[in-house]
């Protein structure tokens, strides 16, 4: 055990010693270039950033509004369904991590009418993807809820919350695909407008379906669902727009689009991708199922603590996207040194933010979950795992971080590996020595502290 502790010290190290490089890099005059990349993936990280605060703070609202219930069954209904449905929001992410890797690619090397037939390519992917998964949403349903297997009442509330989410399948994974390509061009600040008024509609919208008409779980649904296709509608705009600034046309017939050996790249960077997705939040469900075990209340409880691990994933995605977005574009050009500077910049602020949300939960987080319900089982139960939730942002921020260089890399196949050999430790360590929700939250520290440590390794022996 002792050479498994020391192999994770060393790994950490190297990581922050890299970071630590990179700040005194910046405040060397010899170095201009390394700080005006450090400015340009704050430029690029910021919106992203508070875009994607928009999603875990969605999450809280939910918890809160369902949170001053007369009962905790809706809250933990929820949770279990939104487990079940964060396969379809992100395990259809691998389509815009995928196009976001060839679009900045492309646009590196200067291959505008690639970047459109890119476009078109994932586009008919995702809308065969669609299909399937309307024509299986039942067997799906039934699928997802079985693996958890939470108490009756809550798996009805899981099983009315999932049905209607269904409706929306279509608006989030056209919404999914088209931000990762926005992202492959630069400009995230799509991500910031469509985000960000999509989920303020979202809270008005599960307000008042839960308070004003009382349909409290169903409530939750429906509002989401409308506000998904009032967000594709707004995304659909901008990307009118966009392309009519590249001011490319397809000039080759429909049938080159649509020919077979073309689709092959993405099929090979997907499979990796949609692995890795699919795998990762197969941890997620896995986490539910043995809370589950510990009863309704940590389940619940569990529910709101993961919408802050969720706050976390999403900060620290603004400085992944920046680097994902800036890798394809150097390798398109062949630029190995902006390369470096990139990854120099992108870890330094990575690392910042990674001290920055640990010290915060430390400090406040226990006040943040007493916001969010007025049940006091659910916070003393909440206190007790509190400090292992504040490290989360230690052990997963590296692999965070490097799911952006990877894919913008387009090195899908490390990110699989880094994923497997991670849920296995998960999966052993949870089921052999988590006899309660703290050491639960421990064994999900380890997960991201493989994965951080699996990447770190390739990083620094293959990439450097």
């Amino acid at each position: 055990m002792a050479w498994v502790t020391l192999y994770i010290d060393v790994a950490f190290v190297n990581f922050f010693i890299y970071a630590c490089q990179s700040f005194a890099m910046t405040l060397s005059e010899n170095t201009p270039s390394l700080s005006a990349s450090l400015l340009k993936t704050w430029h690029l990280a910021w919106p992203v950033i508070l875009a994607n605060l928009s999603l875990p703070l969605l999450g809280l609202a939910d918890a809160a509004i369902l949170g001053h219930l007369e009962s905790s069954l809706y809250l933990a209904g929820v949770t279990v369904g939104t487990s079940v449905m964060a396969y379809v929001f992100w395990g259809f992410n691998f389509l815009g991590m995928g196009l976001s890797g060839f679009t900045s690619q492309a646009l590196g090397a200067e291959k505008h009418l690639q970047v459109i037939h890119q476009l078109m390519r994932y586009a008919i992917v995702a809308a065969v993807l669609i299909f399937v998964l309307l024509v299986f949403h039942r067997f799906y349903i039934n699928a997802g809820l079985h693996v958890i297997s939470p108490e009756a009442d809550v798996f009805d509330q899981a099983e009315l919350y999932l049905k209607v989410r269904m409706i929306g399948v279509p608006a989030i994974v056209f919404n999914s695909m088209l931000l990762g390509f926005f992202i492959g061009l630069q400009n995230t600040r799509i991500s910031l407008y469509t985000l960000s008024v999509t989920q303020i509609l979202n809270i008005g919208f599960n307000f008042l379906f839960v308070y004003g008409l009382g349909y409290k779980t169903a409530g939750i649904a429906i509002g989401t669902v409308i506000s998904e296709y009032l967000g594709l509608i707004l995304i659909l705009y901008h990307l009118r727009r966009t392309l009519r600034e590249l001011n490319t046309e397809v000039t080759e017939p429909m049938p080159f689009v649509f020919q077979l050996k073309d689709f092959l790249p993405i099929f090979h960077v997907s499979s990796h991708l949609f692995v890795r997705t699919f795998v990762l939040l197969s941890a997620f469900i896995w986490f539910n199922r043995i809370a589950a075990n510990f009863g309704e209340l940590t389940l619940a409880t569990n529910g709101v603590l993961l919408t802050f691990f969720t706050l976390i994933a999403h900060f620290l995605d603004g400085t992944a996207a920046a680097a994902e977005a800036q890798t394809g574009h150097a390798y398109g050009q062949k630029n190995q040194q902006q390369l470096t500077q990139v990854w120099r910049a992108s870890a330094l602020l990575n690392g910042g933010f990674m001290l920055l949300l640990a010290l915060l939960f430390v400090i406040f987080g226990l006040q943040i979950f007493d916001l969010l319900t007025n049940q006091q089982d659910l916070i003393a139960k909440a206190r007790e795992v509190m400090p292992w939730v504040a490290l989360l942002p230690v052990t997963g921020g590296i692999a965070f971080w490097l799911d952006g260089v990877f894919i913008g890399a387009r090195r899908s196949k490390d990110l699989r590996n880094s994923v497997l050999a991670a849920f296995l430790t998960f999966c052993l360590s949870s089921l052999y020595f988590a006899d309660n929700n703290v050491d639960l939250w421990i064994c999900f520290n380890a997960f991201f502290a493989v994965r951080s440590i699996w990447l770190l390794n390739v990083f620094f022996r293959k990439m450097l």
